[in-house]
């Protein structure tokens, strides 16, 4: 995802300074993902994932134009790190 203008919510802005999130890590996630999954429930919310510092950086986006994207929340999602390891396992 080339040249996309991101913006947050008031809700992802609170939860990247409550958790400690660099906006350069989310922007690298949204560049280059690692897994991309839709919402369980709102067809219109994107999941981004990847490596963050060994742990699993999920954003949670929806597309407001081509080129822009609104960030709704992001989080370190410790049950995709757990269940890779035991994925890497058997």
């Amino acid at each position: 995802m080339v040249n996309v203008k991101i913006k947050f919510t008031a809700h992802a802005e609170t939860k990247i300074k409550q958790r400690n999130i660099s906006k350069k890590d989310i922007e690298k996630i949204i560049a280059k993902p690692e897994i991309i999954e839709p919402d369980k429930f709102d067809n219109s919310l994107v999941h981004y994932i990847g490596l963050v510092q060994d742990k699993y950086l999920r954003v949670i986006g929806r597309r407001e134009t081509k080129e822009g994207l609104l960030i709704i929340s992001c989080f370190f999602d410790r049950r995709l790190k757990k269940r890779r390891q035991e994925d890497a396992k058997t």
